[in-house]
Formats: C-alpha cells, sequence, structure tokens
C-alpha cells in the first residue's frame, strides 16, 4: 500500500503485513510515524521514547 507521509508529502510504502500501532520510518524525511489504521491506512508522528534517568 503506499500513502503519503505526514511530514515531508512524499510516498510512503507500507508492507501489507504491517499492523495498527507500527512505527515505519520515511525514506525521504526519516520521519518516524505510527500506523493508526490500516483500512484506511493513518498515519501521526511516532511519540518520542522519554528519557529513562534510572529511576
Amino acid at each position: 500500500m503506499d500513502t503519503q507521509c505526514i511530514s515531508c508529502t512524499g510516498t510512503l510504502e507500507i508492507p501489507a503485513d504491517s499492523y495498527q500501532g507500527e512505527i515505519v520510518s520515511c525514506p525521504g524525511c526519516a520521519a518516524e510515524l505510527e500506523i493508526h489504521s490500516m483500512d484506511p491506512v493513518e498515519l501521526a508522528l511516532a511519540p518520542e521514547p522519554e528519557e529513562d534517568w534510572g529511576e
């Protein structure tokens, strides 16, 4: 499935075996995107990992 990157508007290919919640990377701008829905494909910027200060 092809869709559009929400960061750079480039073409992003989503493999058929992808699933909701998976993180994919845009080959054009390297943005990390989270798949919110597969039918239709909806993407959102992936949340940034929080730092763990050993707590």
